[in-house]
């Protein structure tokens, strides 16, 4: 489907930014990648997207076969189709290449818990084969399901977990900065129910971009905060 104004060039670059280059629709496409969201979960997720450009960009992001409408009524939701989950390789070498570029928010606390969940989850592939498995992974208010496969990651909504994996949000904030799993579990922030070996190696090969090391005493301070709303 050509644009009226988009990119009108001969090239694959450019006719991807036709569908995914506007503002706010790659990150609609991140924050759909570890399952469906009702409308208002997007818009909350999206801090600061007006509600008419978020309905323009599913809008349009629907008509590419991108994301689709599920359910119905109060159980509507939006999710990735074959082709929005082809974009994840695409989101996790943007997020390399932005890494070096992150400035945190005045309150790391006020962060949605969805965005670095997904961030981590993204960046670990290629994941080891002792990894591979179905996973549910619940942090503070979010919970997705997980298959991780033949080193790459993917949403699995209806898939039976063979583990589930219970972190704290200081427990992310740790994996972030690059503790070990079991110095998460020591610490009382990560429960693992099911197969621990593998979730170990999961969990061992997340880790935030080195950016952080240098903002490690701005996200250690907004612990407190967090725990103190998480109980």
């Amino acid at each position: 489907m050509a644009s009226p104004i988009g990119y009108q060039t001969f090239c694959p670059v450019g006719a991807a930014l036709n569908v995914v280059g506007e503002r706010w629709a790659l990150l609609i496409v991140r924050d759909l990648f570890l399952g469906p969201r009702r409308y208002s979960e997007l818009q909350k997720g999206l801090g600061g997207v007006p509600t008419d450009i978020l309905a323009t960009r599913l809008r349009r992001l629907q008509e590419h076969g991108v994301v689709r409408q599920v359910g119905e009524g109060r159980a509507q939701r939006y999710e990735l189709t074959e082709s929005g989950q082809a974009l994840g390789p695409v989101l996790r070498e943007l997020g390399r290449w932005g890494a070096d570029r992150l400035e945190l928010p005045a309150d790391p606390a006020e962060i949605p818990t969805r965005v670095p969940l997904t961030s981590l989850l993204l960046a670990g592939a290629p994941y080891p084969r002792q990894a591979n498995g179905a996973y549910q992974v619940h942090v503070a208010e979010e919970t997705v399901r997980v298959v991780v496969d033949g080193g790459q990651i993917h949403a699995a909504s209806d898939a039976e977990p063979e583990t589930t994996i219970e972190l704290t949000r200081p427990g992310m904030r740790a994996l972030i900065l690059g503790a070990r799993a079991s110095e998460i579990e020591q610490a009382g922030d990560l429960v693992v129910k099911g197969n621990r070996r593998r979730a170990h190696a999961l969990l061992n090969t997340l880790t935030g971009p080195s950016r952080l090391a240098a903002l490690r005493p701005q996200l250690e301070a907004a612990v407190p905060t967090a725990k103190r709303r998480n109980q």
